[in-house]
């Protein structure tokens, strides 16, 4: 990866290298600390965006509306769906003593956290929109077909974090990154 970014530029090889510095603190520390570990993976889903941005051109890469949107709305989602994960995983993760932020605010505490970190999210999609960055298919796209279901159901899974529930939404949230990625496109 180091060689291939190398060919690139000096500052996606620099991406590269963070992302497998990122990569070795979570798999030897990170996975272990609560919620770090849920950041250090939303961290590099954001990067992939950031990288990309920067391999075309470094300085136009923080512009704003550049890859900076994507990848903040990557962050964002990862980090939702990593909280969603780990409440579905709750019992494993204690079986094999890996501290999570469902067992430490429990089970409705990390719905809730989720929730909250979506309606981040939402408000942030909503500054392209407001700011006449992105045309209506964006608009449709995020804001109807993204936001308002998945905020919707995000509170119920807060209400009823049942089994069943829990692995409709991680499949929720799987589709919402591919529609967001759609939405990003159009």
């Amino acid at each position: 990866a180091v060689l291939l970014a190398f060919a690139v530029s000096l500052s996606v090889t620099i991406m590269a290298l963070v992302a497998i510095s990122l990569l070795f603190l979570y798999n030897y520390y990170a996975k272990r600390v609560v919620l770090v570990g849920n950041v250090i993976i939303a961290l590099l889903a954001g990067m992939t965006f950031m990288t990309g941005g920067v391999a075309v051109d470094r300085v136009l890469a923080t512009y704003l509306p550049g890859p900076i949107i994507a990848a903040v709305f990557a962050l964002l989602f990862h980090l939702v769906r990593e909280i969603v994960k780990d409440i579905e995983d709750i019992e494993g993760d204690r079986a094999c003593g890996i501290p999570t932020l469902p067992q430490k605010v429990g089970v409705s505490g990390a719905a809730l956290i989720a929730v909250g970190f979506f309606v981040v999210l939402v408000i942030a999609t909503y500054i392209p929109v407001l700011e006449g960055w992105f045309g209506t298919g964006y608009k449709i796209i995020t804001v109807y077909i993204i936001d308002l279901p998945l905020l919707c159901f995000l509170i119920f899974l807060w209400g009823n974090p049942s089994p069943a529930m829990l692995r409709i939404g991680s499949h929720w949230l799987k589709a919402g990154m591919i529609l967001g990625l759609a939405a990003l496109l159009i």
